[in-house]
């Protein structure tokens, strides 16, 4: 019963923040003992965000009932990651100067209109009362 928008939702989660960890993991550790502390919770911080991505989309796939809870958690999660590492970094991140505003708009936006998604659909809804 996977449709066009729950497909979607479940490609945003599982391609966007893993993949951002991915490309972000072997970049900062080589630099982790100068970064110390902060970069690490930081580092952590990005992990936990991209496994509970992952996470949620498989629970979305498999139409369980914590889904949408994990889902939610994960978009409120990688909206705050994204605007986190683009004004407060102890992380290498190669993001044009002026630019902060719109990617983090854009970051905001992203998660806000699949929140409405997940609050306002029908086989959300299905899925939930199971």
């Amino acid at each position: 019963m996977r449709r066009g928008w729950l497909l979607l939702l479940c490609a945003a989660l599982i391609l966007w923040r893993p993949l951002d960890y991915i490309v972000e993991l072997p970049q900062s550790l080589p630099t982790m003992g100068m970064r110390g502390a902060p970069g690490a919770i930081e580092l952590l911080f990005h992990g936990i965000v991209a496994a509970l991505s992952v996470a949620a989309a498989q629970a979305l796939w498999n139409e369980r009932p914590s889904g949408p809870r994990l889902a939610a958690a994960a978009l409120i999660g990688s909206a705050a990651a994204t605007v986190q590492s683009l004004y407060w970094t102890y992380l290498p991140h190669q993001t044009v100067p002026g630019s902060e505003p719109a990617i983090a708009a854009l970051a905001i936006a992203h998660a806000v209109v699949w929140l409405v998604y997940l609050k306002r659909s029908r086989l959300i809804r299905d899925i939930i009362s199971r």
